[in-house]
């Protein structure tokens, strides 16, 4: 397999952000994953890049290790390829021409380690039973503790198991297209967002609801906290990227809740500290605010340069339908 790197080719690119991908073309062969972390250090490709697809497959081995260096490397994946156009005409955005492609077989284990994952229209994303061409006793040893990793693996990325079962399912001389809709169902496709996760966790004399999503806005997490020497607070742990002095610093900063029909102005009693690649914001709730977070159908938090201003930065609302009994639970426990 193939892969390059191309970077923002003007300032106004780089100064607006994104314009960072990867093209991951052709057959996957052994070595692969290892030639692919070299890549991402040599390139020092950043977070957030897309890694492209476009591939017929290959070694199963070699795509798990690519599959899990684009996870553990923030990075995003999209069946297709992306390519500069050398009509420019624009001094401040050049033209890109994408075009969809192929992932098929074991390319899809490369696809599946998105954080966010996408297909280009046109594109084909394709799966058969994965085996040898000459099928030795070691080749069938090996085959089935291939086939508990890639279980394991589809696990970890949080992909349904469905997922194996519909590769299972078809001889390893035919193909499986995958319909987006089916694609969707098994989490093998996010779309601009992952579904929010919502858990109770508890540690250091204080107990939380927390909800997490990944999106092309960044990583995001909203926290329903409780200390017992302060009460309910609030908690948003805000992916930057490269927006620390506006989320650090614009005002207003607004709670939203129940798909921002309620605003809660909380400007002059939040606290914002950066922590790593985060900006984390901090406030104060009263029992009544946290009640009406508790029970909302959503929530998230704006952060503004002007109240006239009509963009935002911060969380999109979160929706709590996934949610709703933990964090009804948590509130009902504590204030009864």
């Amino acid at each position: 397999m193939q892969f390059f790197y191309t970077d923002p080719q003007t300032e106004f690119e780089r100064m607006i952000g994104g314009y960072f991908y990867v093209n991951a073309l052709g057959q996957i062969e052994p070595g692969d994953d290892r030639k692919f972390t070299q890549f991402l250090k040599i390139s020092k490709v950043p977070p957030r890049t897309t890694v492209y697809i476009d591939s017929s497959g290959g070694d199963v081995d070699a795509a798990i290790g690519i599959g899990r260096a684009i996870r553990e490397h923030w990075l995003e994946t999209t069946v297709g390829k992306c390519l500069l156009k050398h009509d420019n005409s624009s001094e401040f955005i050049f033209k890109r021409d994408y075009q969809p492609g192929r992932c098929m077989s074991a390319a899809t284990l490369i696809l599946i380690g998105g954080r966010i994952r996408l297909v280009l229209k046109g594109g084909q994303v394709g799966v058969h039973q994965f085996s040898f061409r000459n099928p030795t006793p070691d080749a069938i040893g090996h085959s089935q503790v291939l086939s508990a990793r890639i279980a394991g693996y589809i696990h970890e990325m949080g992909i349904s198991p469905e997922f194996m079962a519909l590769s299972a399912s078809t001889r390893s001389d035919e193909i499986t297209i995958v319909t987006e809709a089916e694609l969707e169902r098994l989490k093998v496709i996010t779309g601009g967002q992952t579904t929010v996760v919502w858990t109770v966790q508890a540690r250091r004399n204080m107990i939380y609801v927390r909800g997490e999503r990944d999106s092309i806005y960044g990583h995001h997490k909203i926290i329903l906290n409780y200390l017992k020497e302060s009460g309910f607070m609030f908690w948003a742990v805000i992916e930057a990227q490269g927006r620390e002095h506006e989320l650090m610093n614009f005002v207003p900063v607004e709670l939203v809740v129940k798909n921002e029909e309620i605003k809660i102005d909380v400007s002059s009693r939040c606290h914002r500290i950066i922590e790593g690649m985060y900006v984390n914001v901090f406030v104060n709730l009263s029992e009544a605010e946290a009640r009406t977070i508790a029970f909302s159908d959503s929530v998230g938090i704006h952060i503004r340069g002007s109240r006239e201003a009509g963009m935002f930065l911060g969380i999109a609302p979160m929706a709590t339908s996934d949610g709703k009994e933990q964090l009804a639970t948590f509130f009902n426990v504590l204030c009864s």
